[in-house]
């Protein structure tokens, strides 16, 4: 059941995922919290936008008011410029997050990683998604669910080469992915986002990992739920 006391947070809201998330949260809570580095006008009074310092985080005060953290913070090699500023991004502000959103009680955390996650591998993003999966599971939390789509579709507001060349080729490939190969299908950012808020508001105990299957049974559930909402 939906807790309508309850404060959802995202961080990386104006992103892909993020910002379905945000659409679908705004739907089913009265207040929204997003963390962002530049101010954001909504025309939706419920949701609070908070402009942080990701590299300097001062969010204590923001965190006490809030129960759940959406995390969907990521970027890109070329966009980042560096390969250690993509692993700040992508690792250092996600486990800063997670860790002051810990320590300020916060008990459920849903994150964006990546299907093929590995913390060993030679790789920057696979390992950088494995490394982040790996620290944010020591944390303390009641629930957390990690999601791990393939390539992810719909319109972002900046474009991505690889990404556009991946959704071609995958439109082509996806049925033939079946069995332990499917958690490579490709998947809508709508979809993911419904998934994630589904875990949350059913919050199973521990970790829970969610690849192609378990994210498409969430965000049918999550329909389900908005029906009798």
């Amino acid at each position: 059941m939906i807790n309508q006391k309850h404060i959802p947070c995202i961080a990386g809201s104006t992103g892909l995922v993020g910002s379905h998330l945000l659409e679908n949260l705004s739907k089913l809570y009265p207040k929204v919290v997003t963390l962002t580095r530049k101010k954001v006008i909504y025309s939706n009074p419920n949701i609070q936008n908070v402009v942080v310092d990701f590299d300097n985080l001062n969010i204590e005060r923001v965190l006490n008011d809030t129960d759940h953290l959406y995390i969907a913070l990521g970027t890109t090699r070329k966009k980042a410029g560096s390969s250690e500023n993509f692993t700040k991004v992508d690792y250092h502000y996600c486990i800063d997050l997670a860790r002051i959103a810990s320590n300020c009680g916060i008990k459920s955390i849903s994150i964006i990683s990546s299907v093929g996650s590995d913390p060993s591998s030679t790789f920057l993003y696979p390992k950088t998604k494995g490394l982040i999966e790996r620290d944010i599971s020591k944390i303390s939390l009641d629930h957390l669910s990690i999601v791990r789509p393939g390539i992810i579709l719909g319109k972002r507001n900046e474009s991505r080469v690889g990404e556009k060349i991946g959704k071609i080729l995958f439109s082509l490939i996806d049925k033939l992915l079946f069995g332990r190969f499917s958690k490579y299908k490709s998947i809508s950012a709508i979809n993911i986002s419904k998934a994630m808020i589904y875990q949350v508001i059913n919050s199973n105990s521990g970790t829970n990992i969610l690849e192609y299957n378990e994210l498409m049974k969430s965000s049918n559930s999550f329909d389900n739920l908005l029906k009798h909402h």
